[in-house]
């Protein structure tokens, strides 16, 4: 997983990008909100949906 951090309209925004899916259920989700405001300080992620696992929305 690859986390860029840009700052857009004074907005701080990671990016995440992987091979693999990174959010498979709610504790992956938690923890990667809070590896990103950890590592970047950014409250905002962008990540494409190949990165979240079909069944997180079920």
């Amino acid at each position: 997983m690859d986390i860029t951090y840009i700052k857009e309209n004074g907005k701080d925004i990671a990016v995440i990008s992987s091979d693999v899916p990174v959010i498979t259920d709610a504790q992956s989700a938690l923890d990667l909100a809070m590896t990103v405001k950890y590592e970047t300080g950014a409250a905002r992620l962008v990540l494409d949906k190949s990165l979240v696992c079909e069944d997180f929305f079920i």
